[in-house]
């Protein structure tokens, strides 16, 4: 009998343990496909953008690419460099897409915003992999689409960003692009546990930061200080064998990019650009840091709902990933409440960091400007999100019981899910007027090339109006617009005459 006791008790202790380890499977498997669904819920609103960038057509500077395309390619850039802009990579990235399709701004949007999600989750793969621990793609894929989300919606001026090209080199791509290298390089930092770079790597990493940090200042300017704190964190905290070339890695990001601010200071066309004498240092300090308050109380008490919710998606996701994970050592509680303290200190100093060029050159950062800005500031409430989730995971109060939190949990869910398909049907809503738009844009140009087969080099054309702030063409051929506009299509001059006359 009692060796019948025995193996019954066994026996349940072994069923027990099945069905905890059933329990746990589904459970993971559930959180799984939560993070699946919470990626595609914020793909969602990133495709009706990129939907209504298929509307988009040339304006203003993108009528100017005419001079870089005609001619002497690498002497008019040149050309360029000396009396118009000091952004080398902004103009080969506007020139080629124009050599390529002279339509290609109609797909711009949708391709950055997919490159740019797709950079930012392999930056994240990348980054956890080397503290440890590497997230699983659903992870990556969430947090990266929640993260453009948020920064599109806060955005100053989402079509001068998103639909504007001359806007899209400069403040867009680099920001796209920056997450690639960052990549590419903690994944090569990953080889040094364990084996030797290639030579070649070091000059490719320098090359790519170089390329990188030509298209703007503000955007050379943030990643300048973040591959200098890198630099920083693994001097102080990395002690392996591959500590030399890890240094050295990072050393060539940051060369290169101290050498595309070097070649954008030292352009004759600052000269022209800047118009009034730049403020003396101190007064500079004075202004960046004054207008860095500015912008980041203005821009919570302004939108305050989506910083929320995006603080509130940061929480759920990394609260999803991690409650009752056994790999998630108390003994870290200490770094992240050193981490949560530290992180509005980061994210002010790299805010200011991107400000500090345009309020050098003109004052308050234009709206186009302040999206490098933007951009920190979602990345900073997504972060304290992530570190607060991780803090209650391992430190959690008495009074919140289980069911609590799966209420919580579940109420929170709603809200993070909602908030962007809602967002993403109100944009529809902008649909009609921008297909309108690029409607009578063709209808003009089909106009133009109409009247430039009848011979006439002297034109005069419907003026349509000018959208979100950028310039349309001018009822005065002498208007630096229409005379891109001109030489873009190939006449002696274009007025274009308002519906009621000049």
């Amino acid at each position: 009998m009692k060796e019948i006791r025995t193996s019954c008790s066994i026996y349940l202790k072994c069923v027990h343990l099945d069905i905890v380890e059933q329990k746990s499977a589904a459970s993971i498997k559930l959180r799984e496909h939560v993070l699946q669904l919470l990626a595609v819920v914020y793909i969602v609103p990133l495709v009706v953008y990129g939907y209504l960038g298929t509307f988009s057509r040339h304006l203003a500077d993108d009528y100017c690419t005419a001079d870089l395309i005609q001619g002497n390619f690498f002497l008019n850039l040149w050309h360029n460099y000396q009396t118009v802009s000091d952004r080398f990579s902004n103009f080969l990235f506007i020139a080629g897409t124009e050599i390529l399709w002279t339509r290609s701004i109609s797909v711009l949007s949708i391709v950055c915003l997919t490159l740019w999600v797709i950079g930012l989750a392999w930056f994240m793969i990348e980054l956890s992999g080397t503290l440890g621990e590497a997230w699983p793609r659903s992870l990556a894929l969430a947090l990266s689409a929640s993260l453009v989300f948020f920064a599109i919606l806060q955005t100053p001026n989402p079509f001068q960003t998103l639909y504007w090209r001359a806007s899209i080199a400069a403040h867009l791509v680099p920001l796209v692009l920056m997450p690639f290298l960052f990549a590419y390089l903690v994944k090569e930092i990953r080889k040094t546990y364990s084996d030797h770079v290639s030579i070649h790597v070091y000059p490719l990493i320098f090359i790519i930061s170089f390329i990188i940090g030509d298209f703007s200042e503000p955007t050379v300017a943030v990643m300048i200080l973040l591959l200098a704190i890198f630099f920083i964190a693994a001097w102080i905290y990395y002690k392996g064998n591959g500590r030399r070339q890890t240094l050295l890695l990072i050393a060539c990001a940051l060369s290169g990019g101290l050498a595309a601010l070097l070649v954008m200071a030292l352009s004759p066309a600052n000269a022209f650009r800047l118009g009034t004498p730049p403020p003396p240092v101190p007064e500079l300090v004075s202004l960046t840091l004054r207008y860095t308050v500015e912008y980041i109380t203005g821009a919570f008490r302004n939108q305050p709902l989506p910083s929320l919710v995006s603080f509130l998606a940061s929480f759920f996701l990394f609260f999803n990933r991690y409650n009752k994970n056994s790999k998630l050592s108390a003994d870290r509680r200490n770094q992240f409440i050193l981490f949560l303290g530290f992180l509005p200190i980061l994210v002010f100093i790299l805010i200011a960091a991107s400000f500090a060029p345009s309020v050098y050159g003109q004052g308050f950062p234009l709206e186009r400007a302040r999206f490098s800005g933007t951009v920190i500031y979602v990345a900073g409430f997504m972060g304290m999100g992530g570190l607060s989730a991780l803090l209650i995971v391992l430190w959690r109060p008495g009074f919140f019981s289980e069911r609590m939190m799966t209420w919580m949990m579940t109420g929170l869910f709603l809200l993070i899910t909602l908030y962007p398909l809602r967002h993403a049907w109100l944009t529809t809503g902008l649909i009609p007027e921008y297909r309108d738009r690029g409607a009578a844009w063709d209808a003009r140009e089909a106009y133009i090339m109409e009247l430039k087969a009848q011979g006439q080099i002297d034109l005069l054309i419907p003026q349509l109006d000018g959208v979100y702030g950028i310039k349309e063409m001018d009822v005065e051929a002498t208007h630096w617009v229409n005379r891109c506009a001109a030489v873009y299509y190939g006449v002696n001059s274009i007025r274009a005459i308002p519906p009621d006359g000049p």
